[in-house]
């Protein structure tokens, strides 16, 4: 992805966003209601989806292209009523290399309100995507991320959620920028720019994307492996590759990366492409 700038729209936008914060490396814009500090831009309450979208002025400062890097994931959750201020906000950075990460909600817990726009934002957003207006729609599941992360408190029950899809995008951030040690990686169709992310585990073979993508395509495995194990375990490479012919299937292309890694813990991430629009 090489994601340079984070721009969270909403409350749930924003809190992931902010876990961005704790790198240099990023430069993070946040869009909320009544939100300060710097960086960060204030939209009144409303309470209509239309007033969300006109409350976002035209050439915003902030979002001038040269204040901004060229590599952006933009964060947004459905069925809030200020995610439809999202195209008035993408609208003014549409030259840059722009990846939306959209939160899926649980659309049996919504209001009819809430499943309206949840469904009108994400149809608009994909459709976009399909008119290469986009470079990726990356679509995650809350309730798939606490079924992974197994029984979670109320208190800090979304924080831990935000924090995988943190250190999740952030890991497949650093590893699409830098140098595999082993790439049989394939690039995804140009058409394929609908997707999800997930974790691979090696052991055992299992996997858990972060949203049931349908018609899926393409996947991609990055495998972050201890630089020590790299260097002492004959079987490793074979279990990597008979892992990765187990998941071959008609229509479904594979292909993998491996890259040192200094943690102790080995990881692995997948990123899963379609052209086809999710409902």
């Amino acid at each position: 992805m090489k994601i340079k700038t984070v721009i969270g729209l909403g409350s749930a936008g924003c809190n992931i966003a902010e876990k961005f914060e704790q790198l240099e490396n990023y430069k993070i814009l946040l869009f909320d209601d009544e939100i300060e500090g710097d960086n960060c831009f204030s939209l009144p309450t409303r309470y209509s989806p239309e007033e969300y979208e006109l409350a976002v002025p035209e050439n915003l400062d902030i979002l001038q292209p040269e204040n901004i890097e060229d590599d952006i994931l933009f964060i947004v959750g459905g069925s809030g009523k200020i995610s439809c201020a999202s195209l008035k906000i993408l609208e003014q950075i549409k030259t840059k290399k722009i990846n939306v990460l959209y939160i899926k909600p649980d659309s049996d817990l919504l209001s009819s309100t809430g499943m309206m726009l949840d469904r009108l934002v994400f149809n608009v957003l994909q459709e976009y995507t399909k008119s290469n207006l986009f470079y990726r729609f990356i679509i995650i599941k809350n309730s798939i991320l606490e079924d992974i992360l197994g029984d979670l408190p109320l208190v800090g029950y979304y924080d831990k959620i935000n924090e995988l899809i943190f250190y999740t995008l952030n890991n497949i951030n650093i590893l699409e920028s830098t140098e595999a040690i082993l790439d049989n990686s394939s690039t995804p169709k140009e058409t394929s720019r609908i997707c999800t992310v997930g974790v691979y585990d090696i052991e055992s073979g299992n996997e858990r994307l972060f949203f049931p993508l349908d018609n899926t395509e393409d996947k991609v495995y990055h495998f972050f492996i201890n630089k020590e194990k790299l260097k002492t375990d004959g079987k490793l490479y074979k279990k990597i590759k008979e892992g990765m012919r187990e998941k071959v299937l008609d229509n479904l292309k594979i292909s993998y990366t491996i890259h040192q890694s200094d943690n102790a813990e080995n990881y692995c991430y997948i990123i899963a492409y379609t052209k086809f629009k999710q409902s």
